[in-house]
Formats: C-alpha cells, sequence, structure tokens
C-alpha cells in the first residue's frame, strides 16, 4: 500500500485542482478519437464490463447493484483463482495460518445471487473505445455501455534478477511459491522496507527463516509513518531476530550454486538462498495505454474517476487521481481508496450522488501488532508529529501547516476511530 511518486506535469497545476483533473481530459476529447475498423458482431453485450477481479472491481459490481442498476453486469478476470482478498497474502496465506478458499472476496453462489456474470481465467487483450468493444484472449468479443478498468499493479522488478529463487508477492500464485520455498534455517533476503516487504520478513521469520532486510532509505515503510513508529516498530523487528539495514545502496547481484549474492557499496556482501523483491508496484496500464487512455504512472481520471475517453473509468491501484493533499495527482494503494472509488463510479454510472470523500486508510500487521494508518502527509512540508501512549500501545497525530492531516496508530484502535473524523481540522494551540 503506497503512494507513487508525483506525474510531472500534472503537478505543474498544483494551484488548480479542478483544472488538473480535468486537462487531461479535455486534451483527449479535443483530438479525433481514431476510426474503428471493427465491424464484426460482438457475442454479448452488457451495460457495465468491469475489467480486473480483485476489491476494487468486485466491489464495483455490488456498488452498481446497490446504486439500482439492474442492466447486465460483467465481472472479467485475469487469473484462475476466485476473486480474493490481497492483504492475507504476505501474511495468514503466507505463514499457513489461513488458506485460498477462506480468503475469497464473495462466496461463489453471491455472483449468480447478484446477477453478475464473473469470467475469469480469460485475460483481456484489447479494448476498442470507439466501437466500445472488449477482446479477451479466449475469443470473446464483449459489447459494453459503461467499462470499468480496475487491473491493478504489477510488482516492480530488479533487472537482471529472475528466476527460480526470486519471488514478489502480488498475486495468490505468488504467496503460495514463496510459502513453499521457505525452509527454517534457510536465508532470505528481502529488497525493500515497504509495508509488504516487512510483512513477508515477519511471516517468513515465523517459518524459521533467516531474514535480513535491505532498505536504500534511512527509514522504514517508505517513510510514510512518523518517525517514532518507525523507531518502535524496527525494534519488534530485531527483537524477533530480523536484520534489517537502512541505507543500503547495492552494487551488483551475482546467481551462486546456492541463490544470489548481493554486493554493497560499503563493500559487504549478502549471501541468500531466496530474494523477495518488494521495491513498490508499476500501474497495470498496457490496455489503457494501447487503447489510447491518458496514463502518467497510473490511468489518469477525475473526481468521478472517468478515465480520457467516452464511458471509460478506472479505479483502484491502476488509477491516478488529483489528491488535494499533496496537490499533485497519485495513485492511492489502499483497499479503502479501492472500495471508495468503485462506489463513485458505480453512483455516477446509476445517475446518483457519488459518496462524500473520505481521507484514505492503510493498515499493516508486524510480528502481531497492528498499525493502522489514515490521511496523506505531504512530503515536500514539514510535520508536527504528537505521540500519545495508550494501554497497549500508542497512537500519532501528524500536522502540517496547522492542521492534522493524518494520524496512525498501532494496537490502539479507539483512539485512530476517534481520530480519523479529525483529519482537515486546525491544530489547538495550547
Amino acid at each position: 500500500m503506497a503512494i507513487d511518486q508525483p506525474l510531472g506535469p500534472a503537478s505543474a497545476n498544483a494551484a488548480s485542482p479542478s483544472a488538473t483533473a480535468a486537462a487531461p481530459l479535455a486534451r483527449a476529447s479535443a483530438e479525433a478519437a481514431p476510426l474503428s475498423l471493427d465491424t464484426a458482431l460482438p457475442d454479448r453485450s452488457v451495460h457495465v464490463a468491469i475489467i480486473g477481479a480483485g476489491h476494487a472491481g468486485v466491489e464495483c459490481a455490488w456498488a452498481l447493484r446497490t446504486a439500482g442498476v439492474e442492466e447486465d453486469i460483467m465481472l472479467l478476470g485475469a487469473e484462475p483463482h476466485p476473486p480474493y482478498e490481497r492483504p492475507p497474502l504476505s501474511k495468514g496465506l503466507l505463514t499457513g495460518a489461513t488458506t485460498a478458499d477462506r480468503i475469497a472476496l464473495r462466496a461463489d453462489a453471491a455472483y449468480e445471487k447478484q446477477r453478475v456474470d464473473y469470467a475469469g481465467d480469460d485475460p483481456v487483450i484489447r479494448i476498442d473505445t470507439t466501437a466500445r468493444l472488449i477482446h479477451t484472449r479466449g475469443g470473446r468479443r464483449i459489447a459494453y455501455q459503461h467499462c470499468v478498468l480496475a487491473t491493478g499493479a504489477n510488482a516492480r522488478g530488479i533487472t537482471g534478477v529472475t528466476g527460480e529463487r526470486v519471488h514478489t508477492v502480488r498475486g495468490l500464485h505468488d504467496a503460495h511459491r514463496l510459502r513453499d520455498a521457505i525452509r527454517p534455517g534457510m536465508r532470505l533476503l528481502v529488497v525493500g522496507a515497504g509495508y509488504l516487504g516487512l510483512e513477508a520478513a515477519c511471516s517468513a521469520r515465523k517459518l524459521g527463516a533467516e531474514v535480513c532486510v535491505l532498505e536504500q532509505q534511512q527509514s522504514l515503510m517508505g517513510g510514510r509513518v512518523c518517525a517514532a513508529t518507525v523507531e518502535r516498530m524496527g525494534v519488534l523487528h530485531r527483537d524477533a531476530g530480523i536484520d534489517i539495514r537502512h541505507g543500503v545502496t547495492i552494487t551488483g547481484w551475482q546467481r551462486t550454486p546456492d541463490g544470489w549474492r548481493a554486493s554493497l557499496a560499503d563493500g559487504t556482501v549478502m549471501d541468500a538462498e531466496l530474494v523477495l523483491v518488494s521495491i513498490g508496484a508499476i500501474a497495470e496500464t498496457a490496455l489503457a495505454e494501447a487503447a489510447g487512455l491518458a496514463c502518467r504512472d497510473g490511468i489518469v481520471v477525475d473526481e468521478q474517476c472517468r478515465a480520457s475517453a467516452p464511458g471509460v473509468y478506472a479505479i483502484g491501484d491502476c488509477a491516478s487521481a488529483f489528491r488535494a493533499e499533496l496537490q499533485r495527482h497519485a495513485r492511492i494503494e489502499s483497499v479503502q481508496n479501492a472500495l471508495m472509488q468503485a462506489r463513485t463510479v458505480a453512483a455516477t454510472i446509476a445517475g446518483k450522488s457519488p459518496p462524500a470523500p473520505k481521507p484514505p486508510t492503510f493498515w499493516s500487521e508486524q510480528h502481531g501488532r497492528r498499525l493502522q494508518m489514515a490521511g496523506l502527509v505531504n512530503p515536500s512540508l514539514p510535520s508536527q508529529d504528537i505521540l500519545h501512549v495508550t494501554a497497549k500501545g500508542w497512537w500519532v497525530e501528524r500536522y502540517q501547516q496547522d492542521h492534522l492531516v493524518a494520524v496512525e496508530a498501532v494496537d490502539s484502535p479507539v483512539e485512530f476511530i476517534k481520530g480519523v473524523p479529525r483529519i482537515g481540522t486546525p491544530q489547538a494551540h495550547v
């Protein structure tokens, strides 16, 4: 769960959020749409086609029904598995505490009950936004009135570091593959100390692996929690026997008979049987780009999640929307954000008012401690962080420009719930 880097030209119009959000759409509509040469009849026509069967896609289908849409809805998934929750992949599923059937987003029968036509294991290969036609790898041709892209994001890799002993965790297959590879006493090198990397490190340690985490920054979790939380969570990792190294520059990689060797700038050499690459994600925009949609580190959307072609929307990890908190476009990798955007699109298609915006929320579980976060901190501005100790943990108020912009809490759910509605309010000076 992360916020990607600025989107270049989008940040230049930061003083005018509405203009920034609408600019790509205005530019796209001003250009002549390509002439569609696709004249064959479709196999099926639907009111709404949703491409991507993760949290955002499934929620959009359900929200459409809740909003009163009665026409046909088709949910297209690329994976062979029924839609499932993503957060457990680096936690309970990796340790074996839960199983794939227990993390299904909906029961199989629920799709039929909601009249949602789910088609899995048949990736979409092309979208013709002029003809409003979708082509799948299996040969389906689906005509749509509204198309919702919920294609998610892919793990960012390291050039040349691939193969049987190299892992990422973005899908169910990835988690199963890593789980099967870990053995007690095995050395695991985790590259990246973001939420997912640290969660996977915790899980691997529980399975008996010797874990070392290499992080380029001097902080943990991408600098998205305050220094006090970083320090306290770091202690938990060290106490669990996880070696975390900050400010590391990897200068080279070499295959070895047992796995991989990473050479560091300070001359240190790290050997491991397994490597987990957890250095962020890249929005899955291949379909959108091929269809001519405006993309800049994600599919550019307006406040109603409309992309730059009529009848096309984008939601979830693949969508880049203007964030007033950051004064730029950004992708927000958060289940809560995916659900909110799904409901926004459903309301728009149904001709109803979208839900009121809420601060994005995030969560992580590390060594049995639950970390909850809400709001966005602008990394270009200084922040004042106020820490409060609670019975079982702590919580933090984070202020920028005399306003509460974020709260975070560890094992303090009541304080977190009370703090979230206060985001955006002025700081009280005593």
